[in-house]
């Protein structure tokens, strides 16, 4: 069955001098290993000012993104996601799903 869906894949701790590399590892787990576009998924890091003090690094859809099998999905890109950024040097990873058709 597919779902349409947004999500928020967060990375809350990393080392200073690994920075660059988790955050590639979170753009790798996006582009290559899920397969989204540029134009549906922005990576970043966002956070540090007076109105958003926790700095974190970011994968975060721009709008609904389809995804077919949603059961088998979520559990494996989730694997995907922890492995890659624990691999890069990053913890404290979350992936959030909302679901617009049901709000």
């Amino acid at each position: 069955m597919s779902v349409n869906l947004e999500f928020v894949a967060r990375v809350g701790k990393w080392p200073r001098q690994r920075k660059d590399e988790v955050l590639a590892a979170l753009a790798a787990w996006a582009y290559q290993d899920e397969g989204f576009d540029k134009l549906d998924v922005v990576v970043d890091i966002r956070g540090g000012s007076a109105r958003d003090p926790v700095v974190r690094m970011e994968a975060y859809t721009t709008g609904p993104v389809i995804i077919s099998r949603f059961g088998v999905w979520s559990a494996e890109t989730e694997e995907r996601l922890r492995g890659r950024i624990a691999a890069a040097g990053g913890e404290d990873v979350s992936l959030r799903f909302t679901f617009p058709d049901e709000e």
